[in-house]
């Protein structure tokens, strides 16, 4: 579909990104600023991502029916986070804190999403837009996530391009 027209583009880059809540259990999104405009005939290969969450966050995680819900997605149109959504890329859930035989379980950071075994190498997607999107449930207070993306740059075909555009914008 798409060829990498410069070697440089072999490596991987990466994104950082944090979101922040606005209010308690309230889907958020921040965009990401990839310094792609809508028009330049690019795509990215996700080739993996990291989730984090502090300590702090995760204490927020005290009854079975709270939850952090996080994801990447191409809209922050969307009312909720779900991948049944097709504007939603990748999605975590974390939930309550698993008992152990001594308490709380350790959680171990970053959660990583590792899409490199995939053919092409990884997640192909335009980036331009993407947004990092955090929603609480049923929790005291905001949540912060941050996240790394890793991801090689594809220069595009004019023709192939249009093809990832009209899909991505039909899904979303």
């Amino acid at each position: 579909m798409a060829k990498q027209t410069n070697p440089a583009n072999q490596f991987a880059e990466i994104v950082y990104q944090v979101v922040v809540e606005s209010a308690a259990n309230t889907l958020t999104f921040a965009k990401l600023e990839t310094g792609y405009g809508t028009l330049d005939r690019a795509a990215w290969i996700i080739h993996r991502m990291e989730y984090y969450l502090s300590p702090a966050m995760m204490a927020l995680l005290v009854n079975t029916a709270d939850a952090i819900h996080i994801g990447l997605t191409r809209s922050n149109l969307i009312t909720s986070l779900s991948l049944e959504s097709s504007a939603v890329i990748d999605m975590l859930d974390q939930q309550s804190h698993l008992l152990s035989g001594v308490g709380f379980a350790d959680h171990h950071f970053p959660v990583v999403r590792d899409f490199s075994s995939l053919p092409g190498g990884g997640l192909l997607t335009l980036p331009n837009p993407l947004y990092l999107a955090v929603q609480g449930e049923s929790l005291a207070s905001a949540v912060t996530v941050r996240a790394r993306i890793h991801f090689s740059r594809m220069d595009m075909e004019a023709e192939n391009w249009i093809e990832l555009v009209e899909q991505t914008r039909l899904l979303t």
